[in-house]
């Protein structure tokens, strides 16, 4: 997105961020300043990371996955399960966005064999305005450093295809997605491999759908102590 593609604020805006300042200082006067603009920040939004693609509001989207490079066939319902986690992701956060049940996607791949020659003719057969086409070129949840641990691993791109040209919207191939980035869980402590797949297809889901909503860049740096928590 172009920097002049950006609105410059309000002065109602500016306005509300003022009065909310205020407001912080006034009742954190023992509080640190760190404190008080981290407040701040949290408050008004401010720290937030804009969406890149907004063409979503208001639109019929079906996602599909595919992973034609994939061969383990541990992972076989991954790509479905991505897709699916994908469009909750999309679902709880842009605004009047419609998700092609998943059902009737996965329907359309069974009478397919699981292959997209044609993404407008998927959309066009299952009623969406535009389809978001997730490419997973691999997938492991066990840590490649230390055997008998998880550190979920993944390369991705995605394609959004409008249904009116046939033409793409928006493409982005995304960096090998580590999670978590500096912990491996120790898979003899309970944790089961597949509670530790869902957990990361979640993770893997959420970061490409932030591309199309906004949201807060601090969550990704808390990633190794969430994870350390959550099992």
């Amino acid at each position: 997105m172009n920097s002049t593609d950006r609105k410059c604020p309000t002065k109602s805006l500016w306005l509300k961020y003022c009065l909310v300042f205020l407001l912080i200082c006034g009742l954190g006067l023992n509080m640190g300043c760190q404190a008080i603009l981290t407040t701040f920040l949290m408050l008004t939004g401010a720290n937030e990371t804009k969406a890149k693609y907004k063409f979503f509001k208001g639109k019929k989207v079906a996602i599909v996955c595919i992973s034609e490079n994939m061969t383990d066939s541990r992972y076989d319902g991954v790509p479905r399960d991505l897709a699916k986690s994908v469009g909750l992701h999309l679902g709880e956060n842009v605004k009047k966005i419609e998700i092609i049940p998943p059902g009737t996607v996965n329907k359309w791949l069974d009478r397919h064999d699981d292959k997209v020659e044609d993404f407008q003719q998927l959309g066009k057969d299952v009623g969406a305005d535009m389809v978001l086409a997730v490419n997973l070129d691999s997938f492991e949840t066990s840590s490649l450093s230390s055997p008998g641990s998880y550190q979920g691993h993944a390369e991705t791109s995605f394609i959004v295809y409008d249904m009116k040209t046939g033409n793409p919207l928006a493409s982005e191939t995304l960096s090998e997605y580590v999670y978590p980035p500096n912990l491996r869980i120790d898979g003899s402590g309970g944790v089961r491999e597949s509670q530790f797949k869902n957990a990361y297809l979640f993770q893997l889901s959420k970061r490409i759908a932030c591309y199309f909503y906004s949201h807060d860049p601090r969550e990704d740096m808390a990633m190794d102590a969430h994870a350390g928590l959550s099992f």
